[in-house]
């Protein structure tokens, strides 16, 4: 009788799982997970529980599944499929990519700011605009005979002296 329990037990047990690191071709990770959808909704038993990608992250998709080999059986031939990272990461890893940062940045219009990515990576700048619900300020470079406006996502740039000091100063 015992062993019978521990039979049920057993089977009851939810399977193991891991996380795992995917390669997708650059700028097609949105075409890849659509494929990906496409495959679980019309496969079964492909082992693969959920799959995201974090828009900060270029390149990659994160899934969770049983093993390394029904996930990469279950994708290969996928387009866009590049590949899989062997090891398997820790949730802890990847957990900073489900919380919006709190932190904010607070920019006005007509501050001064330093480009500190992208191509115009050192350059400063003056905000012409803030961009409400994306994130995103418009600036023109203050190094430029021809100011030409240039939008920025709110990582990309640094405050380094606000309109009010600028007002007084004038």
């Amino acid at each position: 009788m015992d062993e019978v329990i521990e039979r049920t037990a057993a089977v009851e047990a939810a399977p193991e799982h891991e996380f795992y690191v995917v390669r997708a071709a650059l700028g097609k990770e949105d075409k890849f997970l659509d494929s990906v959808w496409k495959m679980l909704e019309k496969k079964e038993n492909h082992g693969i529980y959920g799959i995201f990608r974090p828009e900060t992250v270029k390149g990659y998709v994160f899934a969770e599944a049983e093993s390394l080999t029904k996930l990469v059986d279950s994708l290969r031939g996928i387009p866009n499929f590049k590949g899989c990272i062997q090891t398997p990461i820790q949730f802890e890893e990847i957990s900073k990519y489900f919380e919006k940062a709190s932190e904010q940045v607070l920019v006005n219009e007509r501050d001064l700011v330093e480009v500190i990515a992208g191509p115009f990576k050192g350059d400063r700048a003056r905000v012409v605009r803030v961009v409400p619900g994306k994130d995103e300020v418009v600036v023109e470079p203050t190094n430029m005979p021809v100011p030409i406006p240039i939008t920025l996502s709110l990582d990309d740039i640094r405050v380094t002296g606000s309109s009010d000091v600028e007002d007084n100063e004038e």
